[in-house]
């Protein structure tokens, strides 16, 4: 066993990174070093010579930590301390050193890193004597044993610390924990694979080794939850720091200080890893309730998700060999905004030299900055995969401006037709004339930081020591810069054509505000049934004449947009064909537009040769009760034509829907099965390149699910787009009923959702449906007038920012009064 140096809670001033306030300013760290060497020669001699001095070590840490290294990280800093310590004597084999920087949370302790470095680790050698002799190496080849044998776990790992984290939430089985909060401490370990190499000091800090990453997303699922053991919120903070934050494996010790009266708490300790939250069953469980191929597609994602034993730099490093991960920042104010946005975003994915686009962002209508007398920006993000280095990259930027028309003798900040912004190339750190990679005024732009946030706020800016989402929190928390950025969904996208219109540059151009918080009015879809079958309608408006004349009168109601369909999707309906749907749907949006109408115009349909037809005909939108699954060219039809795209949730086709209501795999819950298969769905469309903006998701009122089903999905709304979930109180109560009393579910439901759903824009479409009829009593459709008024309230109530009506006079009325309520 290895002899021992130590000095232990070292109090040093240093600036390294940011303090609890997000400050970058000098704070308290506390380092403990363990330097591990041979005293037996000093024991026998009984000098100091012969081994290893702890205060020349402790005042050679001092002196690093005081002194202006730049660093960001604790695991910098420890591997800091690390070297300075061997440095002292080759007598230092090894070295254990615990940072810790008490300052660092509000509600912890503190947070600290442990680590454990042999001098061959980091010097690349035993002995700084390169010709240090055989005889010599083998006197000491066991204290070198020792040295690396006295690591244990700590030979293969890292570990970051958090001491102490307290928080408040409902937790335990009696009366009076289940109503008042109690507070409750965290202690975290993350254990992470040790660097193959100490090649000086390394100030990147991947994500998922962010403590403040972990500690966010762990309090904000303790607060939220309501568990009735000890052992579940263990669990539960576990899977949360695994799976959300790509933690590979984790120690969560918790303690309730008030739990017992005469000690001073009760605990539970796990260590868990990925393997403990490999993805269940759950994902193809749904496939096995599907009777067709085209149901089943309903279930089956067009990618599989990353297993999540993929963390940490495997998953940061998913790109093909040689490819790097960039964040582009797109920015246009001048001619068709939405037009040069889209014609951007294909000359990145085709037109740059070994590239390919990954993602996009949603869209943003932005004031302008720094030269304000100019029009509004439309502003996105997107993320790249290239093999071009970060100059040649800027250099095929610049020249994809220069051929989009973009004036580079134009003042600074002035208007532009495209503006592409290099915001982040991997981990890189890079400062030329030219370029700065952290963009170098990213942290003061909101309407970057904004879309670059909806790709990932977990990005770290290593020149800042901050992860994007906290630079955004900033801006729009702190700051007095003013909140004028505003996330809008396109709706209309077609021009129709100078000699009816006039229009000329975007006056054709609808943008919608289509989020809680910033939509003041709802948005009402007019439903234009061109068939002989519809459940409501059939028959009414099944002549070109009839159908235009009722879709002025809609837009006179009050219709903001109008939905055609020429194929019923009613329960049990038959399929017309391709042919049919577009005799019947064409000459009406034709029509339409002969007239000067310049409304957006959607259509209503699962294929893509019909889809494509309405759009060549003067449609905006394509609404697809399927979400893209029926007709495989679908998806790639809508990335191609870059319009916007209302995909819904649906399981099999309308023959074959009433059938396919059980959602047992997801343990009775209809909303946990809709947001499973929505965002399976949502994924596929991302994967097939439609940007983020032009998504609309819909529930699927009536589709694949009964009556009580559809008042379920209705209540719970809000929770179609958050980020969690958990079980549904109904389920809850009927698994108590049934005995299981305590084992019901209180947290949140661990879901593995192919793509997170939050801050898409909604669309229901209840209108006049069966489940209304069954509990007012009303057998004939149109008179469930009042019925559908009732949910149209409830979805404006839930967020929901369009409905899809029959009766636009009367859901007006409705909705007007409920916007004030609600919005």
């Amino acid at each position: 066993m290895a002899d021992k140096v130590i000095f232990r809670d070292l109090e040093v001033r240093t600036v390294l990174g940011n303090d609890s306030w997000e400050r970058k300013k000098s704070q308290p760290v506390v380092i403990t070093a363990e330097i591990h060497t041979s005293i037996s020669s000093a024991g026998r001699s009984d000098k100091v010579t012969e081994s290893v001095h702890y205060g020349i070590a402790c005042k050679r840490a001092t002196a690093f930590a005081e002194s202006e290294h730049g660093l960001q990280s604790l695991e910098a800093f420890a591997e800091g301390i690390a070297r300075v310590c061997l440095e002292v004597t080759s007598r230092a084999l090894s070295v254990y050193v615990f940072a810790r920087k008490p300052r660092a949370l509000l509600h912890a302790k503190y947070a600290g890193v442990e680590i454990y470095r042999t001098r061959k680790e980091v010097f690349g050698s035993w002995s700084e004597d390169e010709a240090e002799t055989a005889q010599y190496a083998a006197s000491i080849v066991s204290e070198r044993a020792a040295a690396i044998s006295a690591a244990g776990v700590l030979g293969d790992e890292d570990r970051i610390v958090v001491k102490k984290l307290s928080m408040s939430t409902i937790i335990g089985v009696n009366l009076w924990e289940r109503h008042y909060r109690q507070v409750v401490d965290l202690d975290l370990v993350l254990h992470m694979k040790k660097p193959t190499a100490s090649n000086g000091v390394s100030d990147k800090v991947p994500r998922y080794r962010n403590f403040r990453t972990v500690v966010d997303a762990v309090t904000e699922m303790v607060e939220k939850t309501s568990y009735r053991t000890v052992e579940a919120l263990a669990t539960a903070v576990a899977r949360t720091a695994i799976k959300q934050c790509k933690v590979p494996k984790i120690t969560v010790r918790v303690e309730k200080p008030s739990a017992l009266v005469f000690a001073a708490c009760s605990a539970v300790e796990i260590t868990r890893s990925v393997d403990d939250f490999s993805t269940t069953a759950l994902n193809s469980a749904a496939i096995s309730q599907a009777p067709s191929a085209a149901a089943s597609a309903c279930h089956t994602p067009a990618q599989a998700e990353t297993p999540v034993a993929e963390t940490a730099a495997d998953a940061e490093s998913k790109p093909d060999a040689g490819m790097h991960s960039v964040y582009i920042a797109l920015g246009t104010n001048v001619g068709d905004r939405l037009k040069n946005l889209h014609q951007a975003l294909n000359r990145l994915n085709t037109d740059l030299p070994m590239s390919r686009l990954v993602d996009t962002s949603f869209l943003y209508e932005t004031a302008p900055m720094y030269v304000t007398d100019q029009p509004a920006f439309l502003n996105a993000a997107c993320l790249v995969q290239t093999k071009l280095e970060p100059v040649p990259l800027l250099d095929e930027l610049k020249r994809i401006e220069t051929e989009m028309g973009r004036d580079f003798s134009m003042y600074r900040n002035g208007p532009r037709v495209i503006d592409l912004d290099i915001l982040f190339y991997d981990e890189l750190l890079m400062e030329t004339e030219r370029l700065t990679i952290p963009h170098a005024l990213l942290h003061e732009r909101r309407f970057q930081l904004g879309p670059l946030c909806d790709i990932d706020c977990d990005l770290m800016h290593h020149r800042l020591g901050k992860t994007s989402g906290a630079l955004y929190r900033h801006l729009t928390t702190h700051s007095a810069a003013p909140d004028d950025i505003v996330r809008v969904t396109p709706l209309k996208t077609q021009q129709m054509p100078l000699a009816q219109s006039g229009a000329s540059n975007e006056e054709h151009l609808v943008l919608k505000s289509l989020l809680p918080g910033t939509q003041k009015q709802t948005v009402f879809m007019g439903i234009l049934n061109c068939t002989p079958d519809s459940f409501s309608d059939g028959g009414d408006f099944s002549t070109a004449d009839k159908a235009v004349e009722h879709a002025q009168q809609l837009i006179r109601d009050g219709a903001d947009i109008i939905d055609i369909g020429g194929q019923s999707t009613r329960p049990g309906a038959t399929q017309v064909g391709v042919e049919t749907e577009i005799e019947r749907i064409v000459p009406v949006i034709k029509r339409i537009r002969e007239l000067n109408i310049n409304i957006p115009i959607s259509v209503d349909t699962f294929y893509a040769n019909v889809a494509a037809a309405a759009l060549d005909a003067g449609a905006d939108i394509i609404n697809d009760v399927t979400g893209g699954y029926y007709d495989p060219q679908m998806l790639p039809l809508v990335a191609q034509r870059q319009c916007p795209y209302i995909l819904m949730h649906m399981r099999g086709d309308p023959a074959t829907m009433t059938k396919m209501n059980d959602y047992s795999e997801y343990d009775g819950d209809v909303m946990r099965g809709t947001r499973f298969e929505l965002a399976q769905r949502v994924r596929a469309a991302l994967d097939a390149g439609v940007p983020r903006w032009n998504i609309i998701i819909d529930p699927g009122i009536g589709f694949a699910k009964e009556g009580a089903q559809n008042f379920e999905i209705l209540r719970r709304l809000p929770e179609l787009t958050a980020r969690h979930i958990r079980a549904a109180p109904s389920l809850k109560q009927q698994s108590k009923a049934a005995g299981a009393g305590d084992e019901a579910e209180e947290g949140f439901v661990d879901e593995d959702l192919a793509t997170d759903l939050v801050n898409y824009p909604v669309l229901v479409g209840s209108s006049r449906k069966r489940f209304i009829g069954n509990v007012t009593g009303k057998t004939d459709a149109k008179d469930r007038v009042w019925g559908t008024a009732a949910t149209v309230t409830a979805a404006i109530q839930g967020g929901v920012g369009i409905v899809r009506v029959h009766d636009v006079a009367e859901m007006v009325d409705v909705a007007r009064v409920s916007d004030h309520i609600y919005r």
